[in-house]
C-alpha cells in the first residue's frame, strides 16, 4: 500500500502495486492475485475500524469466508498501481455482503468481485449471528451490488460425466491462520484438474467458489471435474465421497 486509506460513504480505498509474483505464465495478474488484493483491503478495512481476526480471536469468534464471485475485465501488468474499493452492501443475522471494485492507473475498472462472509463461535466451532449493528461498526454500508444481486449465486454438483479427477494431501502450506485451507489455496487444486490447453491459454475472467467443510493438515481430498458448456466445474470432495468441500466454477 503506497498511501494513506480513506473511508467515505461507507467505501474503503487503497492503492496497491502488483509485483511479478502475482503474474503468471502471460505476465498479468492472475484470479488467485486479484482475490488475494481483495482479501488484502477486506483485512486493511477491518483493521480500519478495529474489527480485525486479533480483535475478534478475544471474544472467541473469527470470519469465515463462504463465496466468492470474481469478474475480470482487464488485467494488468507487475509493477502497476491499482486503485481497490470495498464496502459492506447488505447483511442478515448470519452473513454479510462485501463488494470489491479494482480500477488500473488510468481508472479503468479492471475486476469485481462480492463475497459472503459468516461469524464462527470458535470455542464451539458453529456460526453465530452477526452483531446488529454491523454496519456501524464498518462507518456505514455502500447500497450497490457490483452484479446487482444482495446474495451471491448458488453452486450445486452437476449431473455431468465426470472428466478428470485428483488426489492431493493437504500440506502445512496450504494453511491460514485458522489452521484451514486458504480460501485462495482452493484454486490450486481446481486449476490442476483442468486441461493443460485451457491452463496454458489466457486466464478464464470469471470463477465461482463455494466452500461447504473447512479443510485441515494432513486431509486429503480427491476432486472432480466437469465441463457444461463453456464452464468448467471442480467439486473437491473427502476421499471417500462422503465430505463435500467445495466447488469451483470457471469460465
Amino acid at each position: 500500500m503506497l498511501t494513506q486509506p480513506k473511508l467515505e460513504n461507507g467505501i474503503f480505498e487503497d492503492i496497491y502495486r502488483t509485483s511479478f509474483t502475482q503474474t503468471g505464465t502471460h505476465n498479468v495478474i492472475t484470479n488467485k492475485s486479484i482475490l488475494s488484493i481483495f482479501e488484502n483491503i477486506a483485512g486493511a478495512h477491518s483493521a480500519y475500524v478495529h474489527y480485525t481476526f486479533e480483535d475478534l480471536s478475544k471474544l472467541n469468534l473469527t470470519w469465515v469466508l463462504l463465496n466468492w464471485k470474481l469478474k475480470v475485465i482487464k488485467r494488468v501488468k507487475a509493477d502497476t498501481n491499482v486503485k481497490v474499493q470495498t464496502w459492506g452492501s447488505f447483511s442478515s443475522k448470519l452473513f454479510v455482503i462485501r463488494e470489491f471494485k479494482m480500477f488500473d492507473e488510468d481508472g479503468s475498472l479492471c475486476a469485481i468481485a462480492s463475497s459472503k462472509w459468516c461469524l464462527v463461535d470458535t470455542s464451539i466451532g458453529k456460526i453465530t449471528k452477526l452483531p446488529e449493528n454491523i454496519a456501524e461498526i464498518y462507518h456505514g454500508f455502500h447500497n450497490e451490488h457490483v452484479f446487482g444481486e444482495t446474495d451471491l449465486p448458488k453452486i450445486s454438483e452437476p449431473n455431468l460425466n465426470v472428466i478428470n479427477t485428483d488426489t492431493y494431501k493437504i500440506r502445512r502450506f496450504d494453511l491460514d491462520l485458522n489452521k484451514h485451507v486458504h480460501n485462495l489455496n482452493y484454486l490450486n487444486i481446481a486449476y490442476e484438474l483442468i486441461p493443460e490447453d485451457v491452463f496454458d491459454g489466457p486466464e478464464v475472467n470469471n470463477v465461482e467458489i463455494l466452500y461447504k467443510r473447512e479443510l485441515k493438515y494432513g486431509d486429503t481430498v480427491k476432486s472432480y471435474l466437469y465441463k457444461d458448456d463453456n464452464s468448467y466445474i471442480i467439486v473437491i470432495k473427502s476421499l471417500d465421497d462422503t465430505i463435500l468441500h467445495s466447488i469451483i466454477k470457471l469460465y
